[in-house]
């Protein structure tokens, strides 16, 4: 059994990079691991982005105390084997809620770095060749952070029901193979 963290960036509901989320997650649970699912954009209003003091360059600004991503989201993904990044695509990037998210990692980089699997699950309404830079950030972040990518589903061209449900179908299997 593996601890797995799925993280959502996208506020659309439902959206096609929700149903490629919530695929994966069926597949998952079904394969007995413990999923945790955070979908920061439909809880924007519950975090906060990061801060710096703008008279002592570097230095974080204290974290509202009810803050989800420091009280719910870290907890989860300190202990987690695995990290599911999910977003669709943005004007050629990922969604802004997760964008956040991410950022937030900042505060742990030393205890993030290494030892988990990544896998990413994308949509969107262009074709392949539009995800390129979308793509190299989640490489360059997945090389950053040394999280091994074991995984991913691209589903661009999530316009088309019949292709996107077969990329639904891709990210549920994917789940089900995660042991």
């Amino acid at each position: 059994m593996m601890k797995i963290v799925v993280l959502t960036g996208s506020p659309h509901h439902p959206g096609t990079s929700e149903q490629l989320a919530d695929a994966f997650v069926k597949g998952a649970t079904e394969a007995g691991n413990e999923v945790y699912r955070f979908d920061a954009g439909r809880r924007t209003d519950e975090f906060s982005l990061i801060k710096l003091e703008d008279n002592h360059p570097g230095q974080e600004v204290a974290i509202e105390p009810n803050d989800v991503i420091t009280n719910e989201v870290m907890p989860k993904l300190l202990a987690a084997d695995m990290v599911v990044l999910v977003s669709s695509l943005y004007y050629y990037g990922i969604n802004a809620a997760l964008k956040a998210v991410i950022d937030r990692f900042y505060n742990y980089n030393h205890e993030l770095h290494g030892g988990k699997k990544a896998i990413t699950l994308v949509s969107g309404y262009g074709q392949a060749d539009a995800f390129a830079s979308l793509n190299l950030y989640f490489k360059q972040l997945l090389g950053y952070m040394r999280w091994d990518k074991v995984g991913e589903v691209l589903a661009a061209d999530s316009w088309n029901n019949q292709k996107l449900a077969k990329h639904v179908e891709e990210a549920y299997q994917l789940g089900k193979r995660v042991k």
